[in-house]
C-alpha cells in the first residue's frame, strides 16, 4: 500500500503505467485475431477442396471455345498480306478485323517497291456526309490512299463505279 502512496506523492501518474500494459495487450489481441482468421481461412479452403472431391464435381472451370475462324482459305505467304483484297466483303468480326489491322511489319527489306499510303476510315450511320468534297480531294491521287466506309449493315451505299467510294463499304457487326 505504501508504494502506491509514494508514487502518487512523488507526482507519478498511475494511469500512465496502465497505458503501457494496455498498449502491449492491444497488438497481441490484433495478432491473435489475424492468426485465428488465417487458420479459419486455411481450414475452409482445405474443407472446400475435399468437399469438391467428395461430391465429384469434375468441371469446376468452364472452358471457352475459340470463335476465331479464318475468313478465307489462302496460302500463308507474304503476298497474302501485301495485296489488297479483291472485295471488302468478309465474314470477320470487328475484333478479328482489329487484330488483323494491328499487325506491325517486321520485314526490313520488301521484295517490291513500297508506296506510303494514307487510310481513310469513314464511320457513318447512313449516307456519307460531304462525299462530293472528298471526291474532289481524292481524285487524281489513286494508289496513295485506301478508303473504307464502316456503316450500319442496313445501309447500302450507292456510289457510281467511277467514284473513289465504289465498293469500299466494310460490313459491320451490330
Amino acid at each position: 500500500m505504501q508504494p502506491r502512496a509514494l508514487n502518487v506523492e512523488e507526482g507519478k501518474d498511475l494511469p500512465a503505467t496502465t497505458r503501457t500494459t494496455q498498449s502491449r495487450v492491444l497488438p497481441l489481441r490484433i495478432l491473435q485475431f489475424f492468426v485465428l482468421f488465417l487458420v479459419l481461412g486455411i481450414g475452409f479452403s482445405v474443407l472446400s477442396m475435399y468437399m469438391i472431391r467428395y461430391f465429384s464435381v469434375q468441371n469446376v472451370v468452364t472452358t471457352a471455345r475459340s470463335s476465331f475462324q479464318p475468313c478465307l482459305e489462302e496460302p500463308n505467304s507474304l503476298e497474302r498480306w501485301i495485296r489488297p483484297p479483291s472485295s471488302l466483303i468478309h465474314k470477320m468480326s470487328d475484333q478479328e478485323l482489329f487484330w488483323r489491322a494491328s499487325f506491325v511489319p517486321r520485314v526490313k527489306k520488301y521484295p517490291f517497291r513500297r508506296v506510303p499510303k494514307i487510310a481513310f476510315l469513314f464511320l457513318t450511320r447512313g449516307p456519307l456526309p460531304l462525299a462530293p468534297l472528298w471526291e474532289r480531294f481524292l481524285k487524281g491521287h489513286a494508289g496513295l490512299y485506301s478508303i473504307y466506309i464502316h456503316s450500319l449493315p442496313s445501309y447500302d451505299a450507292k456510289f457510281p463505279p467511277t467514284s473513289v467510294f465504289y465498293r469500299r463499304q466494310i460490313p459491320s457487326q451490330v
